[in-house]
């Protein structure tokens, strides 16, 4: 939705132009008229200036008799030495015009929804600017309305003799008048002009009497209306000193020069013309300039007067200007002021800042008059404050003798001057003008007809030549006296006849191509028509676009074209055509007149803006059709902005810019927001606001910048060359108020702080220790389990052993804090212990840049109250801050550092941000400027967000955002700090190995007590500690093992166990200390997480299984154990493994060593090993460990498994599953890794199971469970034979099959063995999964056998061709049912093993 711009006030379109035309009245006074005003400071024009309006309704008739009222009718009172600006002092007022106005900081949002823009509405600047224009219009024959109407002669009755005063000036006058039409001198508005006596009487000082009898015999000579008596100065004097009796504010102040303040100090002035110095031997800034001169005066005497100062090229030009007249007639004219800088400014200057800025001015039509002229002078204050404003110039006392009363009697003067004198003078003017001009206009128009007919007429616009464009008329031409006409009926506001006047007199300028008269009759003859009904869209304004064209391009005159295209675009803003008064401002715009172009392209920029909206309706924008021109205003207004600053107006020029800088940002124009940016960092470097500039220019180095290399490499270096000249200013400021600066926040590098991750209680650096020596690891950033649960598992256990179970929710310690942590609380930590932070820094440039000596900018809150290092680097003795001394951020990358302090005492330590030296890259120090560093200081503060709430309907509802304190850390009191150190801890272990490695433990804070050391372990079935084990209530589900450590012992033994698992498995410890000194539950934590890869060794099966007994049926357990080697063929790291011991371990079941059979030898790669092992059912809960070796190993002794850690292994093994635990222990020769020796390692598999799953065991083929079984089988033979084949070929081996009845009642039994059962290998097979084969039944090997209760006999044998292992029980089948029955179920397969050796060993 769209504003409208004119909410603020600011003139109308009939008020500017009512206010540009005036009825102009000269003032000839006498020289004791000025000493009588000057005791108000004032001379007398100025004091008539804030009465010139008349104050009353005035009446006119025209030329018909009709009646008409005169309002708004106001004088422009001026010296008779009054004269137009010359060309180089009218530039001069334009730009103080726009320079003596403070930027308008009023802004309104113009735009609404989701990009909303601010605009100034009014420019008070403008309207300075375009009344100083007027006044600086020369008086022309083509407009009759700046000629004077009449002349008020001014005598003081203090004079000898005032009538014989009064004559000379009458004498004066018409000597003056006598010249009317020169070129320097004043013009009339013809030779009838009013001459109006007035005798001023100072109350205070003259005889009242005396000045009535004057009174008298002036209206005896000049009439009643020609003469009136002003008494002022009636205030008495209190002693010497005169106070004012007026009411504040001074109403002459906007209507006077402004006098420089005596505290400016004024710098040398550069002015030259074609390169050589207009005073010779004469500093420019030590000329001054006459407040007033008046012709015939003493050159002598100048020095006397009160001066200002102003430009040398002005000195000579100036000597017959009344500067106060010149200034006189517009309203608001600004008065000259001071253009140099303030006092403080010196120093900076001392210390190496840019000289100030200049304002170039080259040769302009409108000021052409000294030709080829270049001038340089200041227009902005170096600090930034802009020029001297009316508030910052000594303002003087103004009517300090004047009372109320006075005051009444100057507006009397002006009222009965108005009404009984000129009013009346201007309607007789004007019927004798009607009269004079109709009576000779029949007879000019016949003559005219004949010479267009015959002549034709040119069009204006095209090249004339300068006979053609020079047309003279004779003052008394029809012609003049229909232009004069028109310009007093104007004047009193008789648009209809001015008009009428107006137009009939264009056409005879046109026929006869007296085009600057032809010009200015069409723009008046347009303003009437507008006046006459400023609503109305009638207006015929194609006579602007005709009479703008004459202006530039027939008659080059452009100030008068600018007050036309000015005028013309005022009456189509009226008449809401702002798109077509935005073309004629542009119009007007050219090279060679900046301020001009500027003030015009910031007019035409707000046109654009209000092009869309209708007058009176700020919801018309909504509609579809009405979409304001937005990028039209922008991009003008960044033209306006680029003239401003050729024109010297850097503050107007920022103004600009940043006005344009709402519509470009953040709307994908990233080149057009450069050009802003850099342009007002430029001129705001300029104008030495060096604050302002760093701004603007960091906004160069933004993320998504489409700059190329080249350009960004000139944008750093432009940024870092300001900021090393602040930098120079703060350290200036810093000496004189012993101060600290603090440093600048520098928009690279790019830090999420969100991304920014804590770790508390980080480890303290050590030295490089070399193997076989290391130490435990505890927590880094590149932890990925760093808030796994096994931690928080481990840590809860240690906390309910040291501290006793709690029923309050357990919350673990959490040591690293990013965003997807709680980050609601403090983070905690101790004293003297690191804290570190990752933080992500991202170089969005395509060059690279360098951080130098990085370091983190804290706040720390204690007992001693809040430190920071943010002003200083100095090392503080409450926390030290760790520096990284450079760092190289490659182009558009990201990467990541660590920085760490440590506090030395409780409180709370906040990060806020990051400081830092920002260098480009590749500078060498001969490079530098001399006196100014090489890079720039700074920093860059972080700001965190929590996650959005959303519990609530208010949070649901708004944006709630929850709060982040991870960088707000609360320091405690000191704690014991573990060192653990590991012997041979190894990265590479084989499955089942055992290994021992000794760990040392130390106090890196010997001052402070440590006790309560407990060690845990999340994998007590591969990790033992040689110390006391704290047993926990829940014993067969507990997975964490504590094992306290006495704090006098140093170091102990761990043993690892390799896991089944092959593949990299995880070491997890957790060290849990306390301070005893502190009552708190305060416990200090240290992680150890080290990967062990785990290589194959063996593969251990076995296959258990119930079978009778062929003696006392006493209950026996066949156990078929199979081990194999894992390890690949072309393996070489593990020369064999031999298997040095099986070990029988339950408190149920009791070994038959006798009648078990194991293997020896040594199993090679993918090499399987055999064997039967035999157990009857012992005594209940017999001795745990009770077991039987079946062999001992070949070198060394037996495992004890009451000793440690096998005891440890096995119990832990037997905690979770079995009660029977058959375990396998094997050695093997591994290469040394210098590849010199060989080392002996050792390890131990293990197998398990309870008594209720034996029945469920069995080969793994079998599909029926024991209870479905109707009939089971043994056998009996010798297990192993030895027998000679070189002397028989075959082997018969007797064997006996005894079939058992399972169930309660008689049974058929069926049995066959097939005659040959086995396998040929393979010539290929490097190994046998099964037993070795042929094999051959021989005997009565198929028939049907009823079984009752006692198990039946079934003599068979066996023949082999070769010795080997033999499994009986392939091609045996064996079935049985029930009498009465048809369904046969089959006997699970037993295996039964045999061993032929080849000859007795």
């Amino acid at each position: 939705m769209m504003m409208p711009i004119n909410t603020v006030g600011g003139p109308s379109a009939v008020e500017v132009i009512q206010q540009s035309f005036n009825p102009a009245i000269a003032v000839l006074t006498s020289p004791d008229v000025d000493v009588v005003c000057s005791k108000n400071r004032l001379t007398f024009v100025e004091l008539l200036q804030p009465f010139s309006r008349l104050s009353v309704e005035g009446q006119i008739r025209d030329v018909n008799q009709a009646l008409h009222s005169v309002t708004h009718f106001r004088l422009s009172v001026r010296d008779i030495s009054w004269r137009p600006a010359s060309s180089v002092l009218a530039r001069r007022l334009l730009a103080e015009a726009v320079t003596n106005f403070p930027v308008n900081e009023n802004k309104i949002a113009v735009i609404g929804g989701a990009d909303p823009i601010e605009i100034n509405p009014h420019t008070p600047w403008y309207d300075s600017w375009r009344e100083t224009l007027w006044s600086c219009l020369e008086m022309t024959d083509h407009d009759f309305a700046r000629h004077y109407l009449g002349t008020l002669l001014v005598v003081s009755s203090s004079h000898p003799n005032p009538m014989e005063q009064f004559q000379q000036l009458n004498d004066q006058l018409t000597q003056l008048m006598s010249s009317n039409g020169t070129a320097d001198g004043p013009r009339w508005f013809n030779m009838l002009s009013l001459r109006y006596q007035v005798l001023v009487h100072d109350a205070c000082d003259g005889d009242a009497s005396k000045a009535e009898e004057l009174l008298q015999t002036m209206r005896n000579v000049y009439g009643s209306h020609g003469c009136h008596l002003l008494v002022i100065n009636s205030k008495p004097k209190k002693g010497s000193i005169i106070e004012s009796g007026l009411p504040a504010p001074d109403p002459w102040l906007r209507f006077l020069p402004r006098k420089a303040n005596k505290r400016t100090i004024w710098k040398k002035l550069d002015v030259s013309i074609e390169g050589e110095s207009i005073v010779d031997g004469v500093e420019a800034g030590e000329m001054d300039f006459p407040v007033k001169v008046v012709e015939g005066t003493n050159p002598q005497l100048l020095g006397s007067l009160p001066k200002i100062p102003l430009m040398d090229a002005l000195q000579e030009a100036m000597q017959e200007i009344n500067i106060n007249s010149v200034l006189a007639p517009s309203a608001s004219t600004s008065a000259l002021s001071s253009l140099t800088r303030d006092d403080n400014i010196s120093t900076q200057n001392n210390i190496g800042l840019s000289q100030r800025s200049a304002v170039e001015i080259k040769d302009d039509p409108l000021n052409a008059v000294l030709g080829t002229t270049t001038a340089r002078f200041p227009l902005d204050e170096a600090d930034g404050t802009g020029p001297i404003l009316a508030s910052s110039i000594t303002s003087e006392l103004h009517g300090g003798c004047l009372t109320t009363e006075d005051l009444d009697r100057i507006q009397g003067l002006v009222n009965e001057f108005c009404l009984k004198s000129l009013l009346p003078h201007m309607e007789r003017q004007m019927r004798l003008l009607n009269e004079s001009a109709s009576s000779r206009k029949s007879t000019h128009r016949s003559l005219l007809s004949a010479t267009k007919r015959w002549f034709g007429s040119n069009r204006p616009g095209g090249v004339q030549t300068p006979q053609t464009v020079a047309v003279s008329y004779h003052p008394e031409s029809v012609q003049l006296q229909l232009r004069r006409l028109g310009d007093l009926a104007f004047l009193l506001g008789h648009y209809e006849l001015a008009y009428h006047s107006y137009h009939s007199a264009k056409k005879d300028f046109e026929a006869d191509q007296a085009w600057l008269h032809y010009a200015g009759a069409m723009e008046m003859a347009a303003l009437s028509v507008f006046l006459q009904n400023a609503n109305s869209r009638n207006v015929p304004f194609h006579y602007f676009d005709k009479a703008l064209t004459t202006y530039l391009q027939t008659c080059k005159m452009p100030y008068w074209a600018t007050r036309c295209a000015v005028l013309a675009s005022e009456c189509l803003k009226a008449t809401n055509q702002y798109s077509d008064a935005a073309l004629q401002l542009i119009r007007l715009t050219s090279e060679d007149a900046d301020l001009r172009s500027a003030i015009l392209l910031e007019q035409a920029a707000l046109c654009f803006l209000r092009s869309a909206v209708k007058p009176n309706s700020s919801t018309d924008a909504a509609k579809p059709n009405m979409v304001p021109l937005i990028r039209k205003y922008a991009f003008h207004m960044i033209l306006a902005g680029h003239r401003f600053g050729k024109s010297g107006q850097k503050r107007h020029a920022s103004r600009a810019y940043q006005l344009a800088l709402q519509v470009y940002k953040g709307h994908g124009w990233s080149l057009a927001e450069d050009h802003i940016h850099y342009t007002v960092g430029r001129q705001c470097l300029n104008r030495q606001q060096i604050e302002a500039a760093c701004q603007a220019l960091a906004a160069l180095l933004k993320p998504d910048s489409m700059q190329t290399a080249a350009q960004q490499t000139a944008y750093l270096n432009e940024f870092i060359h300001v900021h090393q000249r602040k930098q120079l200013l703060n350290k200036h400021r810093e000496n004189e108020t012993k101060t600290s600066c603090t440093l600048p926040i520098l928009p690279l590098p790019v830090i999420d702080s969100n991304q920014i991750r804590v770790l508390v209680d980080t480890k303290e650096p050590t030295e490089n220790m070399s193997p076989p020596l290391s130490e435990a690891t505890h927590v880094t950033f590149n932890d990925d389990e760093v808030h796994h649960a096994k931690w928080a598992n481990m840590e809860e256990k240690l906390v309910n052993s040291a501290f006793g179970t709690t029923h309050a929710i357990f919350r673990p310690t959490n040591l690293i804090f990013s965003h997807t942590t709680n980050n609601t609380v403090h983070p905690q930590m101790n004293c003297d212990d690191l804290v570190s932070f990752e933080l992500p820094l991202t170089n969005p440039l395509r060059i690279p840049v360098q951080l130098c000596d990085i370091r983190l900018v804290w706040n720390f809150a204690g007992g001693d109250g809040n430190l920071t290092n943010l002003l200083t680097t100095i090392e503080n003795p409450l926390v030290t801050t760790y520096i990284l001394p450079r760092i190289v951020l490659n182009p558009s990358s990201s990467h990541k550092i660590i920085l760490n302090v440590k506090p030395k005492a409780e409180g709370i330590l906040t990060i806020e941000g990051l400081a830092f030296d920002l260098r480009p890259v590749n500078v060498e120090p001969s490079a530098a400027v001399v006196g100014l560093m090489s890079s720039v200081s700074g920093r860059v503060m972080f700001s965190l967000r929590g996650p959005r709430l959303n519990t609530t309907q208010q949070e649901r509802h708004g944006k709630v955002y929850a709060t982040d304190k991870r960088l707000s850390i609360q320091v405690g009191p000191r704690m014991p700090k573990l060192q653990v150190l590991f012997h041979s801890l190894p990265e590479f272990m084989f499955s089942g190995e055992i290994r021992p490695v000794t760990v040392e433990l130390s106090n890196l804070c010997p001052n402070v007590p440590i006790s309560n050391i407990i060690v845990a372990s999340n994998d007590p079935l591969h990790v033992a500690f040689d110390l006391p084990r704290i047993e926990s209530i829940n014993i067969r589900h507990d997975q964490v093992a504590l094992y306290r450590w006495d704090s006098s012992q140093k170091s102990t033994i761990m043993w690892l166990k390799g896991t089944e698992n092959v593949g990299l498995t995880s070491l997890d410890l957790m060290f849990f200390s306390t301070n005893p000194a502190v009552k708190a539950r305060r416990y200090r934590l240290l992680r150890h997480c080290s990967k062990i890869f785990v290589s194959s060794s063996l593969n251990l099966a076995a296959w258990v299984q119930r079978v009778p007994s062929r003696d006392d049926r006493t209950e026996t357990l066949a156990v078929q154990l199979q081990v194999r080697n894992l390890r690949d063929a072309d393996d070489t790291s593990l020369s064999g493994i031999e298997i040095s011991q099986v070990a029988f371990l339950s408190n149920r079941w009791l070994l038959r060593p006798l009648q078990s059979t194991i293997p020896s030898g040594v199993l090679h790669p993918q090499e399987s090993l055999i064997g039967v092992l035999l157990a009857i059912r012992g005594k209940e809960n017999i001795e745990y460990c009770e077991s039987a070796t079946l062999k001992l190993p070949s070198h060394g002794r037996a495992v004890d498994f009451k000793q440690e850690p096998y005891r440890a292994f096995v119990r832990e093994f037997q905690r979770t599953t079995p009660n029977t635990t058959l375990v396998v222990c094997w050695t093997a020769t591994q290469a040394s890794e210098d590849g010199f020796g060989t080392l002996i390692i050792e390890g131990q598999h293990y197998f398990g199971w309870n008594s209720h799953d034996i029945a469920n065991s069995s080969l793994p083929d079998t599909n029926f469970k024991l209870s479905q079984q109707l009939v089971t089988y043994s056998m009996e033979y010798s297990t192993k034979v030895f027998h000679d084949f070189n002397k028989q070929r075959l082997c018969v081996i007797p064997v006996i099959l005894y079939l058992h009845n399972c169930s309660q009642q008689e049974i058929d039994v069926h049995y066959s063995a097939n005659f040959n059962t086995g396998k040929t290998p393979r010539v290929s097979q490097l190994y046998m999964p099964e037993a070795a084969s042929p094999l051959l039944w021989i005997g009565r090997v198929q028939g049907n056998i009823y079984v009752r209760d006692a198990p039946e006999a079934v003599n068979l044998a066996i023949a082999v061709s070769r010795p080997g292992a033999y499994s009986l029980v392939q091609g045996l089948h064996i079935d049985g049912r029930i009498l009465d029955e048809n369904v046969r179920v089959p006997s699970p397969k037993i295996e039964y093993t045999l061993v032929v050796y080849d000859k007795e060993v």
